[in-house]
C-alpha cells in the first residue's frame, strides 16, 4: 500500500495537492489539514467483485424492520430496510435521542442493538431509558465515544440495528481534523454507510441542523444516505417528521407525535390535531391537504384589516408568503378585491408546515371571507390551485381528498372536482356572496 498527501479545507472541503494558505473555495485562511489517501494496488487473483444478474437476486431473506410505530414505518415505505443508512435530524431538543431510544428498545426485543453516544455518557442514556420506562436495555449495548474507527474492523455482525449519535461528535482516529469538521463529518458518515451496506445491518445517523435550518455539515452527506428525516417541531408541543428522501419508499411522507413524560406518542389521525378546536367565523376554512400517500384536514386562518402604517404589511405562518402573495394578487387582478392596500394575514393552526399547492383556494377563501365579513358554514372543506388567470385548477391526489371529507363532518366540497365545482375566482366570490345573502 502506497500512501498519497493532499490538502483539505477544514471549513468547505476544498481539496488540493499542494497546501493552501487561503481556501481558493471558500475564501478561509488557515484551514488546510493534511489528509492521507490510501493507494490500494491490490493484484488481479484477490481482486474479486461478486457480479450477477439482478433477476437472481433474493429479498425473501431480508423483510424489512419494524419499528413498533406504525406511523413511522409507513413515513419510510413500510418498515426499515436492512443495510439501509438513515440520517435523522432536527433542531436541539426536539427529541431525535429520545426517538432514537425508543426505537432501539423496539428493535431490542428480540435482537442486539448498538448504541454509540458521542453526546451524552453512560449513565445519561440510562436515565433517559428508565425516564421513558424501557424494558428492553438488556438487549441495547451502548458506547459512549467518540472515535468509531472500529466500524472498519470491529464485530459488528451480531446487531440488527445500529444507531449513531450524533455525527457531528464522531471521528475517525486516521482522520486529521476535528469532530465536526467539514472533512471529519464526511469521512464518517462514508465509514458508516459502507459499514450499513457491507454488513446489511441498518444505520440510523442523527445530525444536528445549521441555523438555517439545513443539516450540518457537507450536503454530500444527503446524497450517501438512503432516507434523510427532518424533525420539526410545533408552537403546539407537536413533532413532525418529514421523509425527505427516502430510496424505498415515497419522499414526501409525514409522520406526527407528540411529546409527552414518557417519550414520542405517534398520532393516526392527525386531522383531529388540526380541527379539532375548528369555530366557524369569517376568515376561517378548513382545507383538505395531501403529503405523501394520506390526506388530511387543517384549519387556515385570515385576518384582512386596514393597515395601521403606511405600508401594507403582509405576513404568514405555515403556508409560503409567496403563494399568499400570488393569491392576494390574483384577487385584486381577476376578482377587483383591493387586497393590494389592506394589511393580510395568514396562519395554519396547529403550527404544520404546508407545501402542497392545493391550499391555494382555501386560501383565497380565507381571504375573501375575512374581507366580506362573512362566516362559512362549518361543514366545507376546500382544496384547489390558483391560476395567474383566476381559474381554479385540479390538484393531485383529489379523489383521496374528497374519500378523506367523506369520513368527516366537513361534507361540503369546494373544490374544482365533483358536481358543485369551481372554475374561477368570480365563481367562488359569487358563492361566499351567496352565503353571506343567505343564498347558499
Amino acid at each position: 500500500m502506497k500512501k498519497k498527501q493532499s490538502y483539505v479545507c477544514d471549513a468547505c472541503g476544498y481539496e488540493s495537492p499542494a497546501w493552501f494558505g487561503k481556501c481558493p473555495s471558500c475564501g478561509e485562511w488557515n484551514t488546510a489539514v493534511t489528509f492521507n489517501h490510501t493507494d490500494n494496488r491490490i493484484s488481479q487473483e484477490t481482486r474479486q467483485v461478486d457480479i450477477k444478474p439482478l433477476s437472481d437476486v433474493s429479498i425473501e431473506e431480508s423483510p424489512r424492520l419494524k419499528s413498533g410505530m406504525e406511523e413511522f414505518d409507513r413515513s419510510i415505505g413500510g418498515g426499515i430496510v436492512p443495510g439501509s443508512a438513515v440520517l435523522i435530524s432536527g433542531e436541539p431538543g426536539i427529541g431525535k435521542s429520545t426517538f432514537m431510544l425508543q426505537l432501539s428498545n423496539y428493535i431490542a426485543r428480540d435482537s442486539q442493538v448498538l448504541y454509540v453516544s458521542g453526546e451524552e455518557s453512560p449513565r445519561q442514556l440510562k436515565m433517559r431509558a428508565d425516564r421513558l420506562g424501557l424494558a428492553n436495555t438488556g438487549n441495547i449495548h451502548i458506547m459512549s465515544a467518540n472515535d468509531i474507527t472500529f466500524i472498519r474492523t470491529g464485530d459488528i455482525s451480531r446487531y440488527a440495528l445500529m444507531v449513531f449519535d450524533s455525527l457531528q461528535t464522531l471521528k475517525l482516529s486516521d482522520v486529521p481534523s476535528l469532530p465536526g469538521s467539514i472533512v471529519q463529518v464526511r469521512e464518517c458518515a462514508n465509514a458508516l454507510v459502507s459499514s450499513a451496506k457491507s454488513s446489511e445491518i441498518p444505520v440510523f445517523i442523527v445530525s444536528h441542523v445549521t441555523k438555517g435550518g439545513q443539516i450540518a455539515g457537507p450536503k454530500l452527506i444527503e446524497h450517501l444516505v438512503d432516507t434523510v428525516l427532518y424533525f420539526e417541531a410545533s408552537k403546539t408541543g407537536y413533532r413532525f417528521l418529514r421523509t425527505v428522501k427516502n430510496r424505498f419508499g415515497p419522499s414526501d411522507e409525514i409522520a406526527v407525535f407528540e411529546m409527552t413524560s414518557s417519550g414520542l406518542k405517534e398520532i393516526a389521525d392527525i386531522s383531529s390535531v388540526f380541527v379539532e378546536d375548528f369555530v366557524s367565523s369569517p376568515g376561517n376554512i378548513i382545507a383538505v391537504i395531501s403529503e405523501g400517500s394520506r390526506a388530511f384536514l387543517v384549519e387556515i386562518q385570515a385576518l384582512v384589516s386596514r393597515p395601521i402604517y403606511g405600508t401594507p404589511r403582509r405576513l404568514s405562518t405555515g403556508v409560503p408568503l409567496e403563494r399568499v402573495l400570488l393569491v392576494a394578487a390574483v384577487l385584486t387582478k381577476r376578482a377587483n378585491i383591493p387586497l393590494d392596500s389592506l394589511d393580510l394575514y395568514v396562519n395554519v393552526a396547529g403550527g404544520l408546515q404546508i407545501e402542497d399547492t392545493g391550499v391555494d383556494l382555501a386560501v383565497a377563501t380565507a381571504l375573501i371571507s375575512s374581507f366580506t365579513d362573512t362566516a362559512i358554514p362549518d361543514n366545507f372543506a376546500v382544496f384547489g390551485e390558483l391560476g395567474l388567470d383566476g381559474t381554479v385548477r385540479s390538484v393531485s391526489s383529489a379523489e383521496r381528498r374528497l374519500d378523506r371529507v367523506k369520513n368527516s363532518p366537513f361534507n361540503e366540497v369546494i373544490s374544482p372536482e365533483g358536481k358543485n365545482g369551481i372554475k374561477d375566482v368570480k365563481q367562488l366570490l359569487r358563492l361566499i356572496g351567496g352565503i353571506k345573502s343567505g343564498e347558499k
